[in-house]
Parts: C-alpha cells; sequence; structure tokens
C-alpha cells in the first residue's frame, strides 16, 4: 500500500464519521482520497466554488469564514484534528456548491474525499451515516446559536461562541482573545472586558491561547443574559 494510502487510512479511522466505517471501507475511501498540504492563510475551498469534495484535518486548523458584507467576513467555525468539514451541510443533496469558505489558519494537512467516494461509503454503511447525522445536527446547534447572536449583546454572544466550542473540543479551548473576538463579531476591546467580567465570577480561566470553562452552567446563563 502506497505511504500516502497508508497515512490516509490512519487518519480516516480515528476520525468521526469513518471511525465507524469497516476496514474495507476506509480502504475505498484511502483509494480514492489525497492528502493536500496548504501554506497559512491559503483557501481550501470558496463560497460559491462547485463542491467537490469533503475534508478531514490532518494538522493544523482551518477556519470557515462567512460574508456579512463583500468587505466583512464573520468566523462560523474552527476545526483541527480529526474534524470533517466541507460536507454537512450539503448532505442529503440540493447544494452543488460551497456555501461558505474554509481557510488554512496555520499551515494545515489536510485529507480531501472526492464526494462521490463519500456517498458511496454514506449510503451503504448505517454506522457511517448515523455518526455523519451525529456530527450535522451537533453544527447545526451551533449554527442556531449563532443565528440569534446579531439581537444579543457581546458579552452573550461570547458566552455563546465559548459553548459552542466546548461542546466539540471541552472544557479546555484553543482559542486567542483576537480569534474570539473575530467569532464574536465585535472590537478585541470588547471581548476582552466580557472575558474579565467572566474570569473575576470565576466562569472561565485565561492562559496564553487558552480559555477554560469552570463553570458551564454560569456560562449558560451568560449566554442568555442572566447576569449575577
Amino acid at each position: 500500500m502506497p505511504s500516502d494510502k497508508r497515512e490516509i487510512v490512519k487518519i480516516l479511522a480515528r476520525s468521526a464519521p469513518f471511525s465507524s466505517a469497516t476496514a474495507s471501507e476506509l480502504e475505498a475511501l484511502a483509494g480514492a482520497s489525497s492528502l493536500r498540504r496548504y501554506a497559512a492563510g491559503a483557501s481550501v475551498y470558496l463560497e460559491g466554488e462547485r463542491a467537490a469534495a469533503a475534508w478531514v484535518a490532518a494538522s493544523g486548523q482551518v477556519r470557515v469564514l462567512g460574508f456579512l458584507t463583500p468587505a466583512r467576513t464573520f468566523q462560523l467555525e474552527r476545526f483541527g484534528p480529526g474534524q470533517l468539514f466541507g460536507i454537512c451541510c450539503r448532505v442529503g443533496g440540493g447544494f452543488d456548491r460551497y456555501l461558505c469558505t474554509a481557510v488554512a489558519e496555520g499551515e494545515l494537512t489536510a485529507v480531501r474525499i472526492p464526494d462521490a467516494a463519500f456517498h458511496s461509503v454514506y449510503r451503504r454503511s448505517a454506522a457511517v451515516a448515523r455518526a455523519t447525522c451525529e456530527i450535522c445536527a451537533r453544527r447545526l446547534r451551533g449554527m442556531r446559536r449563532l443565528a440569534g447572536g446579531g439581537r444579543r449583546s457581546a458579552r452573550q454572544r461570547l458566552a455563546q461562541v465559548l459553548l459552542g466550542l466546548r461542546e466539540t473540543g471541552g472544557d479546555e479551548i484553543s482559542a486567542t482573545r483576537h480569534s474570539l473576538a473575530m467569532w464574536v463579531g465585535a472590537a478585541p476591546e470588547t471581548v476582552f472586558r466580557a472575558l474579565a467580567n467572566m474570569r473575576r465570577k470565576g466562569i472561565v480561566k485565561t492562559g496564553w491561547g487558552t480559555v477554560s470553562v469552570l463553570d458551564a452552567a454560569a456560562l449558560a446563563r451568560e449566554a442568555e443574559g442572566e447576569y449575577a
């Protein structure tokens, strides 16, 4: 087996939803897929491009962006090693183009899985289909929180963002304060003040490029505007 194919099998085997696939299904996926490497800031795909593949991050981080105006972007999601992206908004058909833009945050290596190979396994494997639906459902909950964010204060939006990141990555969140400001859609100074307030109340602890959630229930109350 070629070295790239062996590496792809290993990456997919530990990445949902493909961790639910059989050995033969993984080999078929790996045979159709390829490893792609991107420099920091390079686009993986652009909104409006014809969609032809799903992706799994192998190393590095990828930011998924939407556009509020032609000159202003909004970070919708962020994915790291082992996470699937570029397919959830298209599962079930109806969309043949990417609905957002994916950009490498730093150096990124990702597995490109052609749609035909993905859908072949998705349709034949109940386990892969179920795991894919679970991933999409979690992300839909995150998108619903973001959709209501425009009517909420920056402090509430920050709490929502942290809850979403915690849902996918646990209590130890890897995010700089400037990246959080982009997610929230507010000035960095505003986000810094909101973080400081949460830190004083023992809801979070901040470090160099990290935010640790100490009290998830209190953070949920912040998201609803129930300030102590």
